[in-house]
């Protein structure tokens, strides 16, 4: 739906580009994912936390998950979700972030900003 209104989807992640590229192949997520590598990205837009000792902790050892291996050898770092609809401008026309990660902009919402967009 977004493509046939002439916009473009893209995802940022802080996992290093080998791991992106997996993770798009192997769920064909048909979007362009941008590995932020350094978190340069995120933390420019202040999307991104540090994550804490002791949830670190849990990772290791209740969930078996070493950040690291995504993202890099000392990155314990993890982006807040958000999602932007830009103009062709680079302007933010609607957007949502929050560091709950179940708490996302509606698609719906994402193409009612798009079609304001186009509508001018």
């Amino acid at each position: 739906m977004i493509r046939s209104l002439g916009a473009d989807l893209m995802a940022i992640s802080p996992e290093l580009p080998d791991n992106t590229l997996t993770m798009a192949e192997k769920h064909a997520i048909p979007i362009d994912i941008l590995s932020d590598a350094t978190s340069e990205v995120i933390k420019k837009y202040r999307l991104w936390f540090a994550v804490p000792e002791e949830v670190k902790a849990l990772y290791l050892e209740k969930f078996g998950l070493n950040l690291e291996k995504y993202n890099g050898a000392g990155r314990w770092e993890l982006p807040v979700p958000a999602t932007y609809v830009l103009d062709k401008d680079g302007i933010v026309r609607a957007g949502q972030a929050d560091p709950d990660y179940t708490v996302r902009m509606e698609p719906a919402e994402i193409v009612a900003a798009i079609r304001e967009i186009i509508r001018g």
